[in-house]
């Protein structure tokens, strides 16, 4: 099936899509989402906005999104893989379960204070299935982490329990800045994401030595 052809915003016709090219318009689509997203925040990602953004018809975008809240799903699956990767980059170097660990949450930390808006879409948005997804695989990332350090006895104590703990920590010390203007944010981000990712992880490593 060929996407119907509409004008984009700047008046120029997108042509219409060959058999086969229908995931490369999907990622168009969410590209437009996630720009939209940046520069407007979540209200102006609509279908509307969307397909004239990419160019083409509001009927093609729902060829590949049912709904609004379906396209949102997807850029918030989006940000996950994103941070996954992130998270996955910054612990590549780490010597032990216990660095990697700790250099996981710095780079949670960053990549939160790095994108507020995508960062406030999944964990502060409305409580769809894409969010939860994102959660859950976010937590199974971090359990993983957890579970190494457990492993190698550098952590005792339930792998559940202390990956929540971690997850509290890494999570309330985004949302503490994000609710706050950037004016009165700390200087040195990078030394604050550090900081708070040694606390967390020097809080788990108390938590194994009071058992």
């Amino acid at each position: 099936m060929t996407e119907p052809e509409a004008p984009s915003a700047t008046g120029v016709r997108r042509r219409r899509a060959k058999r086969g090219e229908g995931a490369r318009l999907r990622e168009e689509l969410l590209a437009a989402a996630r720009q939209l997203l940046d520069e407007r925040g979540e209200s102006a990602v609509t279908v509307r906005a969307v397909a004239q953004r990419v160019g083409v018809s509001t009927p093609a975008v729902y060829l590949h999104f049912a709904s609004r809240t379906e396209l949102l799903h997807g850029v918030c699956r989006g940000v996950w893989d994103r941070l996954d990767a992130y998270m996955a980059e910054a612990a590549a170097a780490a010597e032990d379960p216990f660095e990697e660990l700790r250099r996981r949450c710095a780079a949670y930390i960053r990549f939160g204070l790095d994108h507020p808006l995508h960062y406030g879409l999944v964990a502060a948005g409305p409580a769809t299935e894409a969010t939860a997804q994102v959660a859950d695989a976010c937590f199974r990332e971090l359990h993983g982490a957890v579970r190494r350090c457990l492993d190698a006895s550098l952590l005792e104590g339930d792998g559940i329990a202390l990956t929540r703990a971690v997850c509290a920590c890494l999570h309330g010390a985004v949302s503490l800045l994000l609710l706050q203007s950037p004016a009165v944010w700390p200087r040195d981000l990078e030394r604050y994401a550090e900081d708070v990712a040694a606390v967390a992880c020097a809080g788990a490593r108390h938590h194994a030595d009071l058992h």
